[in-house]
């Protein structure tokens, strides 16, 4: 009998890197479970074990991307929270994320559904950009920028963070030199 290329409580884990492969490659038309399933080699059914359907599925691998990239983010200021570098070295996990996880940026911004509001501070923001904006928010309070510039300079700083992780996921597009020390370069440059 041919050996499974996966152990059997990975599968769930296989199904959902998979599922974000496909739907990077060729979008959400025609994406279902047989498919994820043919791509883990494994049968039709064995996704169903995991999955109800496709629907939960995708919700599943959403879960599992912001989960990681949540992590990353929390890690990279944990006892730092409140300093005045904590937006910064948010700035820097989130583009180590998508150096790390380039498959997950098209994913999660092209794909899944996740809303971010720029006007307002919303409870269904996207979690990672949440903490951004909260910790950001914080540091243009402690150093005394007027509360109507925080949105404005909110803005420039996740362009910055968010733009330099879609360039450096684009797979057209290449630089030699340390995308991080682009964003540490300019992040207090554009806070001041």
């Amino acid at each position: 009998m041919k050996e499974k290329p996966y152990h059997h409580g990975d599968l769930r884990n296989k199904l959902i890197e998979a599922g974000i492969g496909l739907i990077n490659e060729d979008g959400l038309k025609g994406f279902s479970l047989r498919k994820v399933a043919a791509k883990c080699n494994v049968s039709h059914a064995a996704p169903y074990s995991h999955f109800k359907d496709i629907d939960e599925l995708i919700y599943a691998m959403g879960e599992h991307v912001t989960e990681r990239f949540m992590d990353k983010m929390r890690t990279s200021i944990r006892g730092q929270e409140n300093s005045l570098e904590a937006t910064s070295l948010l700035g820097q996990a989130y583009i180590s994320f998508f150096i790390e996880n380039p498959q997950y940026f098209q994913f999660l911004f092209y794909h899944s559904g996740l809303t971010i509001d720029l006007d307002n501070d919303n409870a269904n923001d996207y979690p990672p950009f949440a903490l951004f904006r909260t910790t950001a928010y914080q540091m243009f309070h402690s150093i005394g920028l007027p509360e109507k510039a925080y949105s404005e300079k909110l803005i420039v700083l996740w362009s910055m963070v968010h733009g330099i992780a879609s360039l450096l996921t684009n797979q057209g597009i290449r630089y030699s030199g340390d995308w991080i020390h682009v964003f540490i370069n300019n992040c207090i440059k554009e806070i001041e």
